[in-house]
C-alpha cells in the first residue's frame, strides 16, 4: 500500500466526548482530512473535562482531549443556528463522510438528517453512533460507556462469584469498541460508494456493538439456559489460576495452568511439592490451598522477575502492567509505540502511536489535537470561498468564535 487507506477522505466530524472521536482519530491517522466542527456554546465536553488547573485557555491543553483528537482541524460552527447550520451544508458537498455520536434525534431536530445531508450531496456516507441506534424503544435514551457496558450484557460475565455482584471494568470498555466498529463502516461505506457509486446511511448502535463482544454468553444462553456465571480470577477449565500479588507497590502476577506438567513445574517452585501430581480436579477441589502457596511465594518476588521464571520452565504467567509499566516496557519502545507530539500549549508526552502497521504507508501521528476554531477561517476560505467580512458576519452573529462561550469544568 503505496498511501494511506483513507488518504483523500474527508471527514465532517460532529462527535463528542470519547467513542466518536476515537473513531475520527484513527480515521485522521489513516490519512483521512478530519474537520472537527464544535460549537462555540456546545463544544466537545472533554475539552474541560479533566482540565489543567492555572493555565490560560485550559480547554486547549486538556491531555484527554489532545489524546482523542489528534490529526484533526478545528472549525467552529453553532448548529443551532439557521445560519450555522447553512454553512455546514455548504461544507458537506465537499465531504465524503458525516459522522456523529449525538442521542438519536438530535440531527433530525436540528434538520440536519441524512435526507437533508443526501440533498446535499448524493454520495454522502453518513454514520450514526446514538447509544442504543436511531430505532426502537430505546432510542430516546442517551449511552455513555458504562451505560453501554451493563446494557449490552458485558457487566453480567464479571464479577468474583462469592457475593453475585456484577462489576463493571475500570473503564468504559464499549467506547473505543464502537469507535473500531465506526472506522470499519466507514470503510465499507466508501467501498461500496466506489462500487456502486452510492452513498448510504450507517444506524450504527453502541450497545450492539459491545454486545457482539460477548457472543459465546449468548449462546450458552440460548442453547442451554444457563446465566452468565463469574469465575473472578478463576477458570471452569484450567486450574489453578489467578492474579497473585507479588513485591513492591500494586504490583501483581496472573498465572494459569493448563496441564498436570505446568503444575508440576510450579508446585516446585512455590513449595508445593506434596502437591505435584494432582489432576485437574484434585487442583479444582483444593484450589484454596494451592492459592495460599502460591500467594506466600509470590509475595516475595520481584514480578518482572517471577515471570520470566515461570515462563522459563513452561508455565504461563505474565505480570500486570499498570500505566508506568506500560509506558517502560522495552518492547513497545523497539517497537517506537510512543511518540511525543509537540504542542503549543503543552509540554510534550507519550501517546501511542497507530497501532495499524502497514508495510510501505506507514502511518504516523502527525500533528497535535487542534486548538479551540484553529482552522475555522482557513477551511471556510479554501472549501467555500469566505472572506474577511464573511468571517466578521458570522463572528458578530457568534456562528463562529476562537474559545468557548462560558467554559465551565465538565
Amino acid at each position: 500500500m503505496k498511501e494511506l487507506p483513507f488518504a483523500g477522505v474527508r471527514v465532517l466530524d460532529l462527535t463528542m466526548m470519547w467513542a466518536g472521536p476515537f473513531a475520527t482519530r484513527l480515521l485522521g491517522v489513516m490519512g483521512a482530512e478530519v474537520l472537527k466542527i464544535e460549537s462555540p456554546r456546545a463544544w466537545d465536553n472533554i475539552r474541560t473535562l479533566v482540565p489543567q488547573e492555572g493555565i490560560e485557555a485550559p480547554w486547549n491543553s486538556s491531555f484527554y482531549f489532545n489524546y482523542y483528537n489528534n490529526d484533526k482541524k478545528s472549525v467552529t460552527l453553532d448548529l443551532a443556528q439557521a445560519r450555522g447550520r447553512e454553512v455546514f451544508l455548504e461544507l458537506v458537498p465537499h465531504c465524503d463522510v458525516v459522522i456523529e455520536n449525538y442521542r438519536a434525534d438530535v440531527l433530525e431536530n436540528l434538520g440536519l438528517g441524512y435526507e437533508v445531508l443526501k440533498a446535499a450531496k448524493d454520495d454522502i456516507i453518513a454514520v450514526s453512533m446514538a447509544g442504543f441506534g436511531k430505532t426502537g424503544s430505546e432510542r430516546a435514551n442517551v449511552g455513555f460507556g458504562p451505560i453501554i457496558e451493563q446494557m449490552a450484557g458485558m457487566a453480567s460475565l464479571t464479577g468474583y462469584g462469592d457475593d453475585g455482584m456484577p462489576y463493571k471494568t475500570g473503564i468504559s470498555y464499549g467506547d473505543p469498541i464502537a469507535g473500531v466498529s465506526a472506522v470499519g463502516a466507514v470503510a465499507l461505506g466508501l467501498i461500496r460508494r466506489r462500487r456502486t457509486g452510492h452513498g448510504c446511511f450507517i444506524d450504527l448502535a453502541q450497545r450492539e456493538t459491545m454486545a457482539t463482544q460477548i457472543g459465546e454468553a449468548f449462546v450458552v444462553a440460548s442453547l442451554r439456559g444457563e446465566e452468565p456465571a463469574h469465575h473472578g480470577n478463576r477458570s471452569p477449565r484450567f486450574a489453578p489460576q489467578g492474579v497473585y500479588r507479588t513485591g513492591g507497590v500494586e504490583q501483581w502476577i496472573a498465572i494459569s495452568v493448563r496441564t498436570d506438567e505446568e503444575w508440576d513445574a510450579l508446585a516446585l517452585i512455590v513449595g508445593a511439592t506434596q502437591l505435584d501430581g494432582l489432576g485437574l480436579a484434585e487442583r479444582q477441589a483444593l484450589h484454596d490451598e494451592i492459592d495460599g502457596y502460591i500467594e506466600r511465594w509470590a509475595a516475595e518476588q520481584d514480578a518482572q522477575q517471577a515471570m520470566e521464571q515461570l515462563q522459563a520452565v513452561g508455565v504461563p504467567a505474565g505480570r500486570v502492567l499498570d500505566t508506568q509499566n506500560i509506558h517502560d516496557d522495552p518492547n513497545l519502545a523497539a517497537r517506537g509505540f510512543w511518540v511525543r507530539l509537540p504542542h503549543p500549549r503543552m509540554e510534550p508526552w507519550r501517546q501511542p502511536a497507530p497501532a495499524w502497521r502497514l508495510s510501505e504507508a506507514n502511518p504516523q501521528l502527525r500533528r497535535h489535537a487542534p486548538l479551540f476554531g484553529e482552522h475555522t477561517r482557513a477551511v471556510l476560505s479554501e472549501l467555500l470561498g469566505m472572506t474577511g467580512a464573511d468571517f466578521a458576519e458570522l463572528a458578530a452573529l457568534g456562528v463562529i468564535g476562537d474559545e468557548p462561550v462560558n467554559p465551565g469544568v465538565g
